[in-house]
């Protein structure tokens, strides 16, 4: 008899009788350890049979998460609903860290979502503090008296990158550092 339910709840399932979910596996490919896996709201921890060994729940949906050297989860979560400006792939808006029991430690999101918006990773640093990919939404006329050339503007808008660090403090956190592609670059097109 095959397994044909959800990997998720096959852990009584032998590999060898799934039909979903791990149906193989090479260990001499295999690295050992355990799988993050967002899915929409979801967040699974595999082990090496793909089976859940935990799982968080969100009410936003999920594209990257990381488990922090003290248990808890980091995470990403997609504020599209609410800034609608930047429908892309990869569009979060909130970064937060929840406890083992998805419990919130703290939440940090740009605002306004209309202007700013994180996107597609966090970067945990040893001090604790996190990177943080953010989308500047700039009009035309910014982006002209950078030195843009309007003729590479088809919209009346652009979206820059900045890179964040940000520093968790209480149930929030605190920009400690920032990068923008803005504050270097070169307008070479034109003279005056």
């Amino acid at each position: 008899v095959a397994c044909s339910l959800p990997s998720m709840f096959q852990s009584s399932c032998p590999l060898e009788k799934r039909t979903v979910g791990v149906v193989h596996r090479d260990d001499d490919k295999l690295l050992a350890g355990y799988t993050l896996i967002c899915n929409g709201c979801e967040t699974y921890l595999l082990d090496e049979d793909g089976r859940v060994v935990h799982e968080w729940r969100s009410s936003r949906e999920v594209f990257t998460a990381r488990i922090l050297p003290n248990g808890n989860l980091l995470r990403d979560g997609s504020d599209n609903a609410d800034a609608v400006c930047f429908q892309a792939g990869g569009a979060a808006g909130y970064v937060e860290e929840v406890t083992w029991d998805n419990e919130l430690v703290w939440s940090f999101a740009m605002q306004p979502n209309t202007k700013h918006l994180t996107h597609h990773d966090v970067c945990p640093l040893p001090n604790g503090n996190v990177l943080v990919m953010v989308w500047d939404r700039l009009t035309k006329d910014q982006w002209i008296a950078a030195g843009r050339r309007p003729d590479l503007l088809p919209h009346n808008e652009a979206w820059a990158d900045t890179i964040l660090e940000i520093k968790p403090e209480g149930k929030s956190a605190k920009i400690v550092w920032r990068w923008s592609i803005m504050d270097h670059l070169i307008q070479d097109f034109e003279s005056s």
